[in-house]
C-alpha cells in the first residue's frame, strides 16, 4: 500500500514540476518580447506571483502578476512598436512606462 502511494505521489510531483517548468519557459519567452524587446539576462517568479526580469540592456522590471505581463505585451505593441520598455511601473490607477525610443506614457488602468 505504501508503495502504491509512493508511486502516485512521485507521478503527481513530476507532472506538477514539469508544468511549472513549461509555464516558466513560456513566461521567460513572453517577457523577452513584452518587456525587453530583446534578450532576457535573468528571469524569476516568486511564490507571491511577482515576476522579476533583467534585460540584456540592464533594464529591470517587477511585474505584479501574469495578467499585467500580458497587458504589458499589448502596451509594447501599441505604444512602443514592439521595441520594449526601458522603464515600466504599475501604480494603483495607472501604468507609467518609457519605451526604448524614450517616449513616455501614463496610461489609466
Amino acid at each position: 500500500m505504501i508503495r502504491v502511494f509512493s508511486v502516485i505521489f512521485f507521478t503527481v510531483a513530476v507532472t506538477a514540476c514539469s508544468q511549472t517548468v513549461d509555464q516558466q519557459a513560456d513566461d521567460y519567452v513572453e517577457a523577452s518580447y513584452a518587456l525587453c524587446g530583446a534578450k532576457v539576462k535573468a528571469f524569476s517568479k516568486s511564490d507571491d506571483g511577482k515576476i522579476r526580469v533583467i534585460c540584456q540592456n540592464d533594464s529591470y522590471f517587477v511585474v505584479k502578476n501574469q495578467s499585467t505581463l500580458a497587458y504589458m505585451q499589448e502596451l509594447n505593441g501599441a505604444y512602443c512598436h514592439g521595441k520594449g520598455f526601458t522603464v515600466f511601473s504599475e501604480r494603483k490607477n495607472y501604468y507609467t512606462f518609457t519605451c526604448a525610443d524614450d517616449k513616455n506614457f501614463n496610461i489609466p488602468k
